[in-house]
């Protein structure tokens, strides 16, 4: 069967729009060519795709199966396109906020040594929305914490492995109170701290008797979803952070800022999995690139 890639777009935009007439807009064509367009579609495929009166217009059940494959190949097509044009493979790339902080240049760089001619599309999407495009290959791995990982729908549709597990450390000015005596984890609550996340998925992590503790303390003082902007902040205030080890180790010593081991992070990791579409076939190109994001477990 040979489908038109032209009429499936056309299709996948009176889907969106739920009507012809908003689809024909966008797509700048009158509404007749649009309707003999999907008309040849529901030919090729041998099914009615909407149900249309003169009010709405109903996807039937193949146009709901259609609809959630149509993207997915919309965008391969895309992506084989861009490459034979460019005559080079592209990656693409989601990961969570920390994680795009902490641990893509390293990965990048290592990465880059090794395959300088593929090139690579980073950014950052909520969880759901990367799943979504994950689904439909418009992204060829995430990058999340794994504790937010037991979100995702429909999760037999992935492959979830871990590359990234290591403690959190706690950051502070060379001269702080804290970093100059030995202090217990009651101790270092009596300070304002700077944590980028804490969101219910970290929290959960905790043993509970220590999330009862860091909720009683006022824990934490601010919440910046920024790695960069809590070293910031440390750097320039009396607060403390807490951040992964590798990123803290590279970034806060730089700055002249005490790293230590910290009790309040007992129970909560680092931890990072990378997510890939389960039933893809085998890409040593997209694994020599996960594997860049492997790193040795950091003691502490």
């Amino acid at each position: 069967m040979n489908i038109n890639l032209s009429r499936l777009s056309r299709f996948v935009a009176v889907y969106r729009n739920k009507s012809f007439s908003r689809a024909a807009n966008e797509l700048g064509m009158t509404h007749s060519a649009l309707t003999k367009s999907l008309q040849l579609l529901e030919q090729e495929l041998g099914a009615e795709l909407f149900n249309r009166t003169t009010r709405s217009v109903v996807p039937t059940d193949a146009g709901n199966r259609l609809a959630q494959r149509a993207e997915e190949l919309l965008a391969l097509a895309d992506q084989i396109g861009d490459e034979v044009l460019t005559g080079t493979r592209h990656l693409r790339l989601i990961a969570g906020p920390a994680v795009m902080e902490a641990s893509l240049a390293p990965a990048l760089t290592s990465f880059y040594k090794v395959h300088p001619n593929i090139r690579v599309t980073a950014e950052t999407l909520p969880l759901d929305i990367a799943a979504s495009r994950l689904r439909q290959r418009e992204a060829d791995m995430l990058l999340f914490h794994s504790t937010s990982v037991s979100a995702i729908p429909e999760q037999r549709l992935f492959h979830i492995h871990k590359i990234i597990d290591e403690a959190y450390v706690a950051v502070m000015r060379k001269y702080h109170p804290a970093a100059q005596n030995a202090l217990g984890a009651d101790e270092m609550l009596q300070y304002k701290w700077a944590i980028p996340g804490y969101d219910r998925n970290y929290r959960s992590a905790i043993p509970a008797a220590i999330e009862q503790r860091l909720r009683r303390s006022g824990f934490p003082h601010y919440r910046v979803l920024s790695l960069l902007s809590c070293l910031a902040l440390v750097a320039e205030s009396d607060m403390i952070t807490l951040l992964p080890a590798s990123f803290a180790n590279r970034e806060a010593r730089a700055l002249d800022l005490k790293v230590m081991p910290m009790p309040p992070s007992d129970g909560a990791r680092y931890d990072v999995s990378a997510i890939t579409l389960r039933n893809r076939n085998p890409d040593p190109i997209l694994d020599a690139l996960q594997n860049a994001f492997t790193q040795p477990k950091v003691a502490g």
